[in-house]
């Protein structure tokens, strides 16, 4: 006697619904990571000159009493760029504080004044340069939410699925 396996219609718009909201996030987080691998690129495009550290250091700061206390490495340095004195101060160009203190040093350790360094300057705005490329990593974890968005389209495809039928013996 054959019996028929049918979903319910509110089953298959509820197992739609949650593969569309899969494949929506997942593409929104590919879309972000995207942009800040892309973000990241930009300094690898800039020229290269030679530079000299001016000086080094770690800054405290706390946004607030309740808040913890935060450092950030400061380096100055001057470079020449199509023979104009520049002076610069950001080791990337999209740097934040950190709550370790030994991170800070390090990063500014790695820039005793005196060092000469390669700078990396923007051609289209001479006076904003870096010390140190940003990170690729966005581009490598790009895999993981268009797995998400996969599996939400496998979703929304049985969800449309005509059901079929199997025989129970």
């Amino acid at each position: 006697m054959p019996t028929a396996l049918r979903s319910s219609l509110p089953a298959r718009w509820y197992l739609g619904s949650v593969g569309a909201f899969l494949v929506a996030l997942g593409l929104a987080f590919t879309w972000w990571l995207w942009q800040a691998g892309e973000r990241a690129m930009i300094t690898r495009h800039w020229v290269p000159v030679s530079g000299t550290v001016l000086a080094s250091g770690i800054k405290e700061s706390q946004f607030s009493p309740n808040d913890s206390i935060k450092w950030q490495a400061e380096v100055e340095y001057r470079y020449l760029y199509e023979g104009v004195v520049y002076h610069g101060s950001k080791l990337r160009r999209i740097e934040g504080p950190s709550p370790h203190r030994a991170k800070a040093e390090a990063a500014a350790g790695a820039y005793p004044a005196g060092r000469e360094v390669a700078c990396f300057v923007n051609p289209a705005r001479p006076s904003e340069a870096v010390l140190e490329h940003s990170s690729k990593a966005a581009f490598y974890t790009l895999w993981w939410p268009l797995l998400f968005a996969v599996g939400g389209a496998g979703m929304m495809g049985a969800a449309l699925r005509r059901p079929g039928r199997r025989e129970t013996g």
